[in-house]
């Protein structure tokens, strides 16, 4: 008697290998395209002050994190606009508290000279009195975050 032959099943491990090497591609482009896609966020460091960037765009706010204040560092910071006025300023001293987060939107409601949005544009500074760290230096760019043109406007009469 014979034996009765099986159809044979045809190899398919070709196919199989192919589809498991596209199905590791793919997801690893678009996460190499996504991490080229993001900023990555460089801090901008003086002593313990620091901030997220030195460029901003109008409307943009400005991050500063202080960490590690001694007892000794008693001064305020004092923000400079491209004009060489004084935007804001920010007291701190180590013996009360020696971390702490601020932050501030640069905007033409807070200084006189600062009368346009493209006032704000140019050269900022940070600097630290009382303490002899650097001062931080910003820039910023006449771009807008989309949305914050009705947050900026022109003051009249200035």
């Amino acid at each position: 008697m014979k034996k009765k032959e099986r159809p044979r099943k045809k190899k398919h491990t070709g196919s199989i290998i192919a589809l498991i090497i596209i199905a590791g591609i793919i997801p690893a482009g678009i996460y190499f395209y996504n991490e080229q896609k993001t900023p990555q966020t460089t801090w901008v460091t003086s002593g313990p002050f620091a901030i997220n960037k030195n460029q901003y765009k109008l409307g943009e706010n400005v991050f500063m994190v202080v960490t590690g204040l001694k007892p000794n560092d008693v001064g305020k910071i004092v923000v400079t606009d491209p004009k060489g006025g004084t935007f804001t300023t920010i007291p701190f001293n180590g013996t009360m508290k020696s971390s702490f987060n601020n932050y501030f939107k640069p905007n033409t409601e807070r200084a006189e000279q600062l009368c346009k949005p493209t006032d704000l544009v140019g050269n900022w500074t940070i600097v630290f009195k009382g303490v002899p760290y650097k001062s931080i230096p910003f820039k910023i760019v006449n771009d807008w975050i989309p949305g914050s043109q009705q947050e900026i406007k022109p003051i009249d009469n200035c």
